[in-house]
């Protein structure tokens, strides 16, 4: 059975270094011909020999002849090689999941019928509130000219979506991050909240359990510093005041993620790609 899939997330550099582990060769064109040739050879040459005493003779005959023919016919595909082609081989070797217990750190997996929610919303809506631009310009008081839009910039550096899966009727969940980029970092003009709508397909590998603050980055970590230098600071009016930059303090109280108990855990999936499968009526003769 033919296999289609509309991608929503791809992390190509991560796809394209495995499909090069499993053949480093990616077709760009093809050219087939077909060669037909024909040859038909007759020698014919006479020499009549009559003996008048005998009255006897004979014939030596020999005919010599030669024809030729060919024909030759080309034709010629462009084959395109497209992100859909080359994850396609990535997911002919990947393992189909059927349950945790069956999978070891490392393998190379893809997990149907997973409804995907962000857990991370509240914080992500002010990483991206900064990265449209917003502080451009903006110059924290006391602190010669330090540019706000460049600090927090660089604080997203490594910030990332991140998404917690159910498949289908199974107990245990899994978790992923994509990272997040100043461009569009989803496929054909899809955003994060497309992927939360209905069942989607996980291609990536395995690495087993984690507790989800095992994911956290440089807005988080500088969240956590900004609130004790809010809490030292806020009385002193001549120096820093946390209160000059966005709200951050209280994200962690917004999002689940971080509401989490300590023996909270689930099964992390490194990612490769975020597919919809894609069904199409079957022909019949």
């Amino acid at each position: 059975m033919k296999q289609l899939f509309n991608i929503y997330y791809i992390n190509f550099a991560k796809v394209y270094e495995i499909k090069m582990m499993l053949g480093n060769e990616v077709s760009t064109g093809k050219n087939v011909e077909h060669g037909e040739s024909d040859k038909v050879e007759a020698n014919l040459s006479g020499n009549l020999k009559f003996n008048l005493l005998t009255k006897s003779g004979g014939v030596e005959g020999k005919i010599q002849g030669e024809s030729s023919g060919s024909k030759k016919v080309i034709e010629t595909f462009e084959v395109k090689t497209t992100k859909s082609i080359v994850l396609k081989e990535i997911l002919d070797n990947a393992k189909i999941f059927t349950g945790f217990e069956k999978l070891s750190e490392g393998e190379l997996v893809k997990i149907d019928n997973v409804r995907l929610s962000l857990q991370n919303e509240a914080e992500l809506r002010i990483a991206k509130f900064i990265a449209n631009g917003s502080l451009k310009g903006f110059v924290a008081p006391n602190t010669n000219g330090l540019d706000m839009n460049n600090v927090f910039n660089s604080m997203l550096k490594d910030y990332a979506y991140k998404l917690k899966g159910k498949i289908g009727d199974k107990q245990e969940q899994l978790i992923i991050k994509i990272p997040f980029t100043f461009e569009n970092e989803f496929e054909s003009g899809y955003n994060v909240d497309d992927m939360t709508i209905g069942n989607v397909s996980i291609v990536g590998i395995y690495k087993g359990l984690i507790h989800p603050k095992l994911l956290k980055n440089n807005l988080e970590y500088w969240t956590e510093i900004g609130g004790h230098i809010k809490n030292v600071n806020n009385q002193d009016n001549e120096g820093f005041h946390y209160s000059d930059y966005p709200n951050l303090t209280d994200i962690d109280k917004q999002d689940s993620f971080y509401n989490e108990e300590e023996s909270s855990v689930y099964h992390y999936v490194d990612l490769l790609a975020i597919v919809q499968n894609v069904q199409i009526m079957q022909k019949h003769d």
